[in-house]
């Protein structure tokens, strides 16, 4: 885990939860981008002074201090999106891709205005995909193939009635998840069609979807976990539901209506709950999350074979019946929940494992 601070970057063991190493600008980041567990990062300056400039990207080695290279862009650089094989800079209205190995540009993808910068790149190689927003205001997204001519456009999606607010890949590019501003639905695409497979129901009030993100390799079926803005996370299971009659029917006449209407409203009839949801110590702050093994957390390994790219890494224990999440929060706080028995028939367990400070190894909190 790497963050921006305001003099410069604290990159962190998360497993260990104690400082790796720091670089120090005496400027503050706005952007810091780290290519899983390698030396590999890109950075953005948050505009205290000329060399560190919101228009430039900096691609630096930690290992050794050095600057790779540095790519300057006529506006000011909103999220960086990395995987073994390229490298994407989100501008307003602009997407820069470049090939990770030679940082050569490929391709300048034209988009709508997208003052987040939003994007999802896939963390595998092989398929490469990235997703964008087709629209400012509604809810429609397209996928592109990066490794065919930089951007080729492999399908185009209406996720939600509402603009986008957050995408996640699975670890093999196999699934999409989004949330529209509104932030009641969670729905999964399935690749390379984008067929709706799942839609999930985070809360019956709105709120902004901070965070989505997949369980790594090995959990069949595979996790999905959302972060919002009051404080929440919810975990959800990609397994179809028991049906029942009067769901069938429910779904038949949700089916008729949607044959004469122009929007699909089997959603307002059939949305899955979540198996399983933490309420943070702290409401209301950003939060990002991830899911990890138990294993991979303990042994300070990174989440997935796949996700990480790394061929030697050794497998992982085929049970996967316990999963950690990691939340960080924005307030500078990690947590660390352990769930365990995910196949109960009366619901998964979840304990506090520990809360730590981002900017020191200090426990605030230790044990369950």
């Amino acid at each position: 885990r790497v963050n921006g601070l305001k003099l410069g970057l604290y990159q962190l063991v998360v497993a260990e939860h104690t400082l790796h190493s720091a670089h120090c600008f005496h400027a503050s980041c706005r952007i810091v981008e780290m290519l899983f567990c390698t030396s590999l990062l890109a950075y953005v300056g948050a505009g205290d002074q000329p060399s560190l400039t919101p228009r430039k990207l900096t691609v630096l080695n930690t290992s050794s201090g050095t600057a790779i290279r540095d790519l300057t862009f006529s506006s000011s650089v909103l999220a960086v999106r990395l995987n073994r094989q390229r490298l994407v800079a989100m501008l307003d209205g602009r997407a820069h891709v470049y090939a990770l190995q030679t940082l050569a540009q490929l391709r300048i993808i034209e988009t709508p205005a997208n003052p987040k910068g939003l994007a999802a790149l896939t963390s595998c190689s092989e398929p490469s995909l990235l997703a964008l927003p087709a629209s400012a205001t509604a809810g429609v997204l397209r996928v592109y193939d990066l490794l065919v001519d930089g951007g080729h456009v492999l399908c185009e999606v209406q996720a939600h009635k509402g603009s986008l607010a957050a995408m996640a890949w699975s670890h093999n590019g196999a699934y999409l998840a989004t949330a529209s501003t509104t932030g009641t639905v969670i729905r999964v695409f399935a690749m390379p069609h984008a067929a709706k497979v799942f839609t999930f129901r985070r809360g019956t009030y709105p709120a902004a979807v901070h965070s989505l993100a997949f369980s790594p390799e090995g959990y069949d079926p595979p996790l999905l976990a959302a972060a919002s803005s009051h404080g929440t996370i919810h975990l959800f299971m990609l397994e179809p539901p028991t049906r029942s009659a009067a769901a069938a029917a429910a779904s038949a006449a949700a089916g008729l209506l949607s044959s004469v209407m122009s929007y699909q409203v089997t959603d307002m009839v059939e949305p899955q709950r979540s198996i399983s949801n933490v309420r943070l110590p702290c409401a209301g702050l950003p939060a990002i999350c991830a899911l990890q093994h138990p294993a991979a957390s303990s042994s300070g390994l990174e989440s997935a074979k796949s996700t990480s790219g790394l061929s030697d890494m050794p497998a992982l224990p085929e049970d996967t019946d316990d999963v950690v999440l990691t939340v960080a929060t924005a307030g500078g706080l990690l947590y660390e929940y352990r769930i365990e028995e995910l196949s109960s028939m009366t619901g998964p367990k979840c304990s506090l494992a520990g809360e730590w400070t981002l900017l020191g190894s200090t426990g605030l909190t230790a044990g369950t």
